[in-house]
């Protein structure tokens, strides 16, 4: 299990490497972990080039998809892979790691995006230099083509990976990722309202990114239109001139300390609807954890949020330039056609249990990798 930061550290990656790594040990022999790796010279010296660079207005260095720091990356995994060696190497976010990989074991490269399709997408992917744009292209094209499967959590990165390597196309798989809870939640209740105040519930570290502002527009046109709503946010602190009594304001909650986790659930348990106008998105594992307690979305059609939130049944689905009117406006919709709401929370639940699930994820995965390991059993 090959990743640079700690895989069972919950803050990596939003927590997907731990629970991708828990589930896989519930189903494997055994499993070596290759990291966290060291920083190196080489990437040492990327990181500050990257510092230098960002004084140029407007430009910026990719950095981690740089063949200095997948090279020196690659060293580091040779000597390992010498010293214990493995039937299959699996490469969570794992660009860097196995684009110049030399050796011939297996390799599953899992990853939430494509560069190719995200350049000029994603904040940290706009507005490279020339030549970092095409260093992160080789380096995902060696990636891919040196992946002997390739999984995107969505059909937004999965088909742009396709076009990016045409000839790696038949070797790339969408399988989408799982909720990052510790256990499944009980099965769902039917949210606060109209017993209580409407709660809708922002989950977002980055409160201009995710689309607060939206969000809190919408809470503004509820209450305009008479609704009793609350708007509580989670992981971010909105800006004081966001200034209402019903803007709950929680903060960041770390999952790895039981008591903000539990008030976490507890958001997640009593909510009503989620809304999260994000202004971009690789994949959403909020969505996931959203539909473990049949909670329906309001989000963005953008990147790969459509594979998570299915249209019209688990959620809705906005255009980007949607306004907390149209958001307001549809919730009130919602609210006056009880039986379309409970039928989208159960579908919302029933999806989690079926697709938005580690043990989904990995059982997918395995199936996909049988074929790389001939002389073995199924796995």
């Amino acid at each position: 299990y090959l990743t640079i930061e700690d895989a069972r550290d919950r803050r990596t990656w939003s927590g997907t490497h731990h629970f991708l790594l828990k589930e896989l040990e519930r189903r494997v022999e055994r499993i070596e972990l290759f990291g966290p790796l060291p920083e190196t010279f080489a990437v040492k010296c990327a990181r500050l080039l990257n510092q230098v660079l960002l004084r140029v207005p407007g430009k910026r260095f990719n950095w981690r998809a740089s063949p200095w720091v997948a090279r020196s990356y690659a060293r580091i995994i040779e000597s390992k892979l010498k010293q214990r060696p493995v039937d299959l190497l699996i490469a969570p976010a794992g660009l860097s790691t196995v684009a110049y990989l030399r050796t011939e074991t297996p390799i599953i490269y899992i990853n939430d995006r494509c560069i190719a399709g995200a350049l000029g997408y994603h904040d940290v992917l706009q507005d490279l230099f020339d030549w970092s744009r095409e260093q992160s292209r080789a380096t995902e094209r060696a990636a891919l083509n040196k992946a002997a499967l390739s999984i995107f959590s969505s059909a937004w990165a999965a088909e742009a990976a396709k076009l990016a390597l045409p000839e790696a196309a038949g070797r790339v798989r969408m399988i989408p990722f799982g909720a990052n809870l510790p256990e499944a939640p009980a099965t769902p209740g039917t949210g606060t309202w109209p017993n209580g105040p409407l709660k809708l519930l922002f989950l977002g570290v980055y409160w201009e990114e995710k689309g607060g502002p939206i969000a809190f527009d919408a809470l503004l046109a509820l209450k305009r239109a008479g609704i009793h709503a609350q708007l509580v946010v989670c992981g971010c602190q909105p800006p004081s001139a966001c200034d209402d009594p019903d803007l709950i304001r929680e903060g960041f909650l770390d999952k790895n300390k039981p008591e903000e986790l539990a008030r976490l659930q507890s958001h997640l348990r009593t909510a009503d609807f989620l809304i999260v106008p994000t202004r971009f998105e690789a994949y959403g594992i909020v969505f996931c954890e959203a539909a473990a307690y049949g909670l329906p979305v309001l989000a963005t059609r953008t990147g790969g949020v459509p594979t998570v939130v299915e249209e019209g049944r688990t959620g809705l689905l906005f255009p980007y330039d949607a306004e907390g009117q149209q958001y307001a406006d549809a919730i009130q919709g919602l609210l006056a056609d009880s039986t379309r709401l409970t039928a989208m929370r159960r579908a919302a639940r029933g999806r989690f249990e079926h697709v938005l699930n580690w043990e989904a994820f990995v059982q997918a995965m395995l199936d996909q990798a049988a074929p790389l390991l001939p002389s073995r059993k199924a796995l």
